[in-house]
């Protein structure tokens, strides 16, 4: 008896050190034309620079296993992460120790310098690893009903004590870490004490004089409020009274944009504006050391932020983390499949976001809820932007190239070649779908470029190159038979004018129901996994096959019908 298995999706995922471009195959689009005024309007000025692209909001919270070696490098070194927030979390700490340094303690002390070794390794540029030190601690929401808060009654002895052998066993391992001191002091279950009390800037002074003595050059960072100056103003304006009255003003000034919705550009501002009114100067450097509420976790949410973060104050930003904290799926960026873990679409936001590369220019900024930024990097021989909407808008949209004639090193006879990406909100997601692919006029200074929002949170990736994207096909089957054994080549095919190095390659599936997944057995053939060995150099115009053995067992599937699609 034949059998056929629902709905299976094929994709491959590919790394090396050439950034893999986004995209499966080139399909057909719109023709550019003139702006429609009802349209979501959006604009890019590319003879407007605004400075250089930092990357902000290319940071996460936790998301990575306890010894740093997961997720795997086709993952991590595609987002380009400089900012990492993180404190052991998983043994509970010096409260687990009875307060003083025991295995506990130890084991996170070990975890925080692999993860930051591990990451540093993977980021490629400038990299802060920011200390929880209220999760070293132990005060992690987990904490007993008998915690002893430290400076308790003015007594600070014992968190001296936990300051002095931590921050010491840290900074043995020669890593630059930042360290921010506790985290989300307005909930009780992280600081019973109560936040802006005596006792509480008795740990906060206490903690910034010892760091200081212990590591003179590391960044202190807080106070990491849960809430912004528009939310709780009289607790941000307390709280900068007392750290310039008693000079323990802290090197990055951290907040948490969680709420619904905590814009980056206003809620910064309001930071600045606090600070400059206590004295500090019109700009002090910001890191919202949290972001992304639990409940607007999709990619054109994610989108969005990456765009307001680009045209905000801050330093760095590090996304939330609502399934905390040692699973290795980068914050929700990666979800499981039945082969193990995947890109969804919020990692691909990301992805886009971080060819945002070289000199960010002006934009429209936010149309209603749509939001866009832009960078130009003539090393690359790109430009880039990236769009998301935060309240799920649907329908049409356009963004408009002016100043065109800056960038002549995207021209080709007064041509350009625009490429549009669409990122769906969907788990997983091997490949972007190009939705308008077209070499236009630019003899006018000027482009329009139409895309439309298909469905509630859809985010977009706009891309001005001459390099065509390296492609990627694969031939599956259209039904897979019980039992059978099939071969799955995949292609990739290098359209670029710069060699791939190290090309890997590998082959996911993922059903409805993962119980069927999880019967099939997918390796590269060959070898015994389902990632191939690496091809050495794919060069410019070349391409590469491999093939994948899937095995489908002669019993077992639940369900029939339905078809293979590939994607």
């Amino acid at each position: 008896m034949r059998s056929r298995i629902p709905a299976w999706r094929w994709a491959s995922a590919l790394g090396g050190v050439a950034a893999l471009t986004l995209m499966l195959l080139i399909l057909p689009g719109q023709s550019a034309g003139a702006a429609d005024p009802s349209v979501r309007a959006l604009s890019v000025n590319l003879a407007s620079p605004t400075g250089k692209s930092h990357g902000v909001g290319l940071g996460i919270l936790y998301g990575i296993n306890e010894d740093g070696s997961q997720p795997a490098d086709e993952y991590l070194k595609p987002l380009q992460l400089n900012a990492f927030r993180g404190g052991g979390w998983f043994s509970g700490g010096w409260i687990k120790d009875d307060y003083q340094y025991g295995d506990a303690t130890k084991a996170d002390i070990a975890s925080i310098v692999a993860q930051a070794r591990r990451l540093q390794g993977a980021s490629g540029k400038h990299f802060q690893y920011q200390v929880l030190l209220s999760d070293l601690y132990g005060a992690n929401a987990g904490e007993p009903a008998d915690t002893q808060w430290p400076c308790a009654g003015g007594d600070c002895s014992n968190y001296l004590t936990f300051l002095d052998t931590t921050i010491t066993a840290l900074e043995q391992s020669g890593i630059d870490f930042a360290y921010d001191i506790w985290n989300e002091p307005e909930f009780s279950f992280f600081w019973g004490p109560g936040v802006n009390t005596p006792q509480y800037f008795a740990m906060w002074d206490t903690a910034y004089r010892e760091i200081r003595k212990l590591a003179p050059g590391a960044k202190i960072v807080g106070p990491s409020f849960a809430y912004t100056p528009l939310g709780r103003p009289q607790e941000w304006k307390d709280w900068f009274q007392h750290v310039t009255d008693t000079d323990t003003v802290p090197d990055m000034i951290s907040n948490h944009d969680e709420g619904d919705v905590d814009d980056p550009v206003t809620v910064g501002q309001a930071i600045e504006a606090d600070a400059a009114a206590a004295g500090l100067g019109d700009h002090v450097p910001l890191s919202a050391n949290e972001y992304q509420p639990a409940d607007r976790q999709s990619a054109g949410v994610t989108a969005w932020y990456a765009a307001r973060f680009a045209q905000s104050p801050y330093t760095n930003a590090m996304r939330g983390n609502w399934t905390c904290c040692e699973i290795p799926n980068l914050t929700g960026l990666l979800s499981q499949t039945p082969t193990g873990w995947a890109p969804n679409g919020n990692w691909w936001a990301l992805r886009t976001y971080a060819d945002l590369t070289g000199t960010l220019v002006s934009t429209s900024g936010e149309v209603g809820a749509t939001a866009i930024s832009a960078a130009k990097d003539k090393s690359a021989h790109r430009a880039v932007a990236i769009v998301g909407d935060s309240d799920g808008y649907t329908g049409p949209a356009s963004v408009t190239f002016s100043g065109i004639a800056s960038t002549p090193w995207l021209l080709k006879h007064g041509k350009l070649h625009a490429t549009i990406y669409r990122i769906p909100d969907q788990a997983p997601v091997y490949q972007p779908q190009v939705v308008y692919s077209h070499t236009v006029d630019a003899r006018s200074g000027s482009v329009t470029l139409p895309f439309t929002f298909q469905s509630a949170h859809d985010a977009f990736g706009v891309y001005l190159s001459w390099d065509d994207p390296q492609q990627l096909s694969l031939a599956a089957p259209d039904q897979l038979a019980a039992p059978g054994t099939y071969e799955v080549p995949v292609t990739l095919a290098n359209g670029t004018d710069a060699a791939d190095v190290s090309v890997r390659t590998s082959l996911a599936i993922s059903s409805a129901d993962p119980a069927d997944a999880a019967q099939l057995s997918v390796r590269c053939e060959g070898t015994t996994g389902s990632t191939c060995p690496p091809v050495r150099r794919v060069s410019a115009g070349g391409s590469t096959t491999v093939t994948f053995i899937v095995a489908v067992p002669p019993s077992g599937l639940k369900t029939e019908a339905e078809s293979v699609v590939a994607v």
